[in-house]
């Protein structure tokens, strides 16, 4: 078994589903469910894509720093993370204190199918082709993603319910 009573961690890409598959998880678990994007826009009082407007990306990636730090004493949740948490080498290093990280990979087209009616992701909102940003933004930190990860897990071809299955199953089940 590799679970034991540590958190779960999902990386991956903004849209390739570390929050429904989380949340779903955290239901078969019974484990807690945190998304670090949610518990920093509850702790501002805002949205992410209102503190990168209002504050930059450098404010915002401040806060996820912070709540790496604290997360790092929690055990037994499953905690959803931003895509761009993996930037920061720090952020890393205090999920995996007491925390097993599950990559979720999914394809460009897979991401742009999830994400092009969704207006509330900073990095894609300003963007004429956000098929090709998603490209470009994945290109760059895929090789972060595999480096940090513990476990991955192509979600490509499942739905939400079939890839928190096959991670429950990974991770709970001998």
């Amino acid at each position: 078994m590799i679970y034991n009573n540590k958190n779960i961690v999902l990386i991956g890409f903004m849209g390739c589903g570390k929050t429904c598959v989380g949340k779903r998880l955290a239901l078969k678990s019974g484990l807690e469910f945190i998304d670090t994007d949610i518990e920093i826009q509850r702790r501002k009082g805002i949205t992410v894509s209102k503190i990168f407007e209002n504050y930059g990306e450098a404010y915002f990636r401040k806060m996820e720093r912070n709540l790496c730090k604290q997360l790092a004493f929690n055990s037994g949740s499953i905690i959803a993370t931003g895509g761009g948490i993996i930037k920061d080498e720090e952020n890393v290093y205090n999920l995996k204190i007491n925390g097993v990280v599950v990559y979720l990979k999914s394809t460009p087209e897979k991401i742009y199918s999830n994400l092009k009616n969704n207006s509330t992701r900073p990095l894609l909102d300003n963007t004429e082709d956000k098929l090709q940003t998603i490209r470009k933004l994945l290109f760059e930190r895929k090789w972060l993603y595999e480096k940090y990860n513990d476990i991955t897990f192509d979600v490509t071809d499942f739905t939400v319910e079939q890839s928190a299955d096959l991670i429950y199953n990974r991770l709970w089940r001998y």
